[in-house]
């Protein structure tokens, strides 16, 4: 394909917008970043302007093509070394799984695997020596010193290490008993009150919980001094967090697994951009290109490079693409599409050259080392060990320090604060249906995490959500759109803007503020290169909304509690649903149904759609039904039915990649057949299905907290 040129990087966006902005400069220019959090899986963000003599064992094999010579000598470097076996090259095909040697998911398990110096003649030599498994190097800001991640021995856990480049020094740096991959060096953090800056690495950390798909391989980004203290974690996505970069201007760029907010959405991995403490987490790269995207590096011409390809699997292989730092939502570019190779790791190595691991699409050749120019796309080889797959190259070499960073985040808050300027501003799709007035408060939804239990694992049981849903509670929108709320830090959360009827206009992606952060966006799903307008909104004019209840005193709200009893009392008589004819038999006419006849009625209502298409689900839950879609009850025919009208939105319509059949819209509960639901009862079935519309949440015993009949 041919290479686009530079001056095409920062066109315009195919959507017209007064504040679209992003003038091309010459290398580290003025340009506009974004801080700000997701919504309903897009950007939501506000605007600020940024300037920005060793001895080797015997050689390899060192490889340098005659028709395409480097414009730079290839320095010494560092990587890792995966012996070639059977067993290897199937794990290039197998399916992804959680296993004792795989914690972190999606990542290669590297076992037995180890990290090398390569000299510029092929000369190898191994530094992780001892190690039962090592991989993942790293190289200081000033080329003396290697991060890695190593195993002493089958059974001990992944930790990060450190160690000169000649092989000395040797020393651990994250705790014993946390699984540890990934590391990097960072630049300097400091707070207004400190004394004097301090040096940090990130690296991805195991958790003992649940992910949204019920295994035990959820990871997050963590910061720690290279003294082994101060560990921080930085992420709360309750997924897959990994392959973190660290880019010039200091924010970290890493991928992420998503899940869908709502029916019909899309599982993915996406790239995101946060700071070193943790604060302002934004999308990054945005929705173009293939749905799964990782191992994001920065050239030192303003390319942010990654891996794509179309279907998960382990380490994510695929093909190179990128973005100009500039203006990275809509600068997506292919910069290869081969289909008798796939790429891995690419890191700088200068200008818009690169290295990156490449093997043929069938597997059956070891992985080599290439370099490759973004510019020219051409790619010749660099090294190819013929007993080894050779991953993760980087140059052995100093390189310029990223920006340092300052941060307000103080560990001690149990708080931060959420505000939105305007919530009315969204993307094309949304934005022409929202009249003045519509949003009337916003909702948060806490995201309970479970611990990993490989003989009692939620995701076993039917309707319950691997990682629950409560309400941490709701605030009201100011008539400009704004809202301004505090809220529990390092949490989970979840927003939903709501209309009059408390109905979830729309759903977010998973979001946390770190203790004592203050987090903006300028609207929901709004133009992600949007500047925000010199506005003091309402809601800035007054304190912060608390929702800062305990964690015990969050509401959940599942089915065989309060909504079970609802359904008893206006829908169970015989004459009703509880009459074994109706299509959607209900068996709650008793003052105390058992728990086999809670499960079955909940059966019943959540029965799944029957065009059902099972490729667009990824999660246990969350799927479109005959009477109930979980997790967005505005197109819930049962929704429809109680509120005596369809209450689902032109964009609905637009994102639905099905069709779906009409369905008669009829007031229920019927005419003199029993009272209209109370405005309370009704909220609480919309805050159910909302939240994902779960049976119980996790531990509650079967007789617990029972559902019972009330006067009608």
């Amino acid at each position: 394909m041919p290479a686009i040129k530079p001056s095409d990087w920062n066109k315009p966006p195919s959507r017209k917008s007064q504040h679209n902005r992003g003038e091309k400069d010459s290398d580290f220019s003025v340009h506009s970043r974004h801080v700000g959090f997701l919504f309903a899986g897009k950007n939501v963000l506000a605007t600020a302007a940024l300037v920005s003599a060793i001895v080797f064992a015997p050689a390899s094999m060192a490889l340098q093509s005659k028709d395409e010579p480097p414009t730079h000598d290839i320095p010494t470097l560092v990587l890792t070394q995966v012996p070639v076996s059977p067993a290897n090259r199937a794990n290039r095909q197998e399916p992804v799984t959680a296993t004792p040697d795989r914690p972190f998911g999606l990542q290669p398990s590297f076992l037995g695997a180890r990290v090398v110096i390569v000299s510029p003649d092929g000369q190898t030599r191994v530094l992780s020596e001892g190690f039962h498994s090592a991989c993942d190097p790293d190289v200081s800001l000033d080329g003396t010193r290697v991060l890695f991640a190593g195993k002493k021995d089958l059974n001990s856990h992944w930790r990060v290490y450190e160690i000169a480049v000649d092989g000395t020094g040797l020393r651990s740096v994250t705790p014993d008993g946390q699984e540890a991959r990934n590391p990097i060096y960072l630049s300097t953090l400091f707070t207004l009150d400190s004394p004097q800056p301090w040096f940090t690495i990130a690296y991805v950390g195991s958790e003992n919980t649940l992910n949204e798909l019920g295994l035990p391989a959820s990871s997050s980004l963590y910061n720690i001094k290279l003294d082994g203290t101060e560990t921080r974690r930085l992420t709360f996505n309750p997924n897959n967090n990994f392959s973190p970069f660290q880019m010039w201007d200091g924010r970290v760029v890493y991928a992420a697994e998503q899940h869908p907010a709502e029916p019909g959405e899309f599982y993915g991995v996406r790239l995101f951009a946060i700071h070193i403490e943790g604060a302002d987490v934004e999308l990054y790269a945005g929705e173009h290109g293939r749905r799964f995207k990782d191992m994001p590096c920065a050239t030192a011409k303003g390319l942010v490079v990654f891996v794509e390809s179309d279907k998960r699997s382990p380490g994510l292989a695929g093909q190179l693409a990128c973005v100009h730092e500039s203006r990275p939502h809509y600068t997506y570019r292919k910069l290869t599409d081969d289909p008798g190779h796939v790429y891995l790791y690419p890191y700088p190595l200068h200008d818009n050259v690169l290295l990156v691991s490449r093997h043929s699409t069938d597997g059956k050749d070891t992985t080599g080392v290439f370099a490759f120019d973004a510019d020219k796309l051409t790619c010749w080889p660099v090294f190819d060990s013929p007993e080894h797959d050779d991953l993760q190259a980087r140059p052995v070499r100093p390189r310029k320090s990223p920006d340092g960073h300052s941060t307000v985040v103080d560990t001690k808050a149990k708080t931060g604060v959420f505000y939105g300027m305007n919530s009315y501003i969204a993307n094309d799709m949304m934005q022409p249906h929202l009249a003045p007035g519509s949003i009337k408060r916003v909702r948060f939804i806490e995201g309970v995490l479970q611990a990993a239990s490989t003989s009692d694992s939620p995701s076993l049981h039917k309707g319950i959500l691997p990682v629950p849903r409560r309400l941490i509670g709701e605030a009201p929108v100011e008539a400009d759109g704004s809202f301004n709320v505090e809220v529990p830090a390092n949490t989970p959360i979840i927003l939903q803007t709501l209309d009059q009827h408390g109905l979830a206009l729309a759903t977010s992606g998973w979001m946390w503020v770190q203790p004592k952060e203050t987090r903006g966006c300028i609207g929901c799903h709004e133009d992600p290169e949007l500047v925000p307008e010199n506005e003091y909104v309402l809601a800035l004019r007054r304190p912060s909304n608390k929702l800062t209840l305990p964690p015990e005193k969050r509401r959940a709200v599942v089915f065989r509690t309060d909504p079970a009893r609802i359904f008893m009392n206006y829908c169970s008589s015989a004459d009703c649903h509880g009459n074994r004819n109706n299509p959607l038999f209900l068996p709650l006419s008793s003052e105390r149904p058992s728990e086999a006849d809670l499960e079955r009625a909940y059966s019943a209502l959540m029965a799944p759609e029957d065009n059902q298409d099972a490729g667009q689900q990824s999660l246990p839950l969350l799927k479109r039904g005959k009477y109930i879609d979980q997790g967005r009850a505005r197109t819930s025919w049962l929704v429809w039915q109680l509120l005596g009208t369809n209450t689902a939105r032109p964009w609905d319509n637009a994102s639905d990649k099905q069709k779906r059949p009409a369905k008669k819209v009829t007031q229920m509960p019927p005419q003199g057949k029993a009272r209209a639901l109370a405005p309370e009862e009704l909220q609480t079935i919309i805050q159910w299905i909302d939240l994902g519309a779960a049976f119980a949440m996790p531990g509650e015993p079967p007789g617990g907290k029972p559902a019972v009949a009330q006067e009608k």
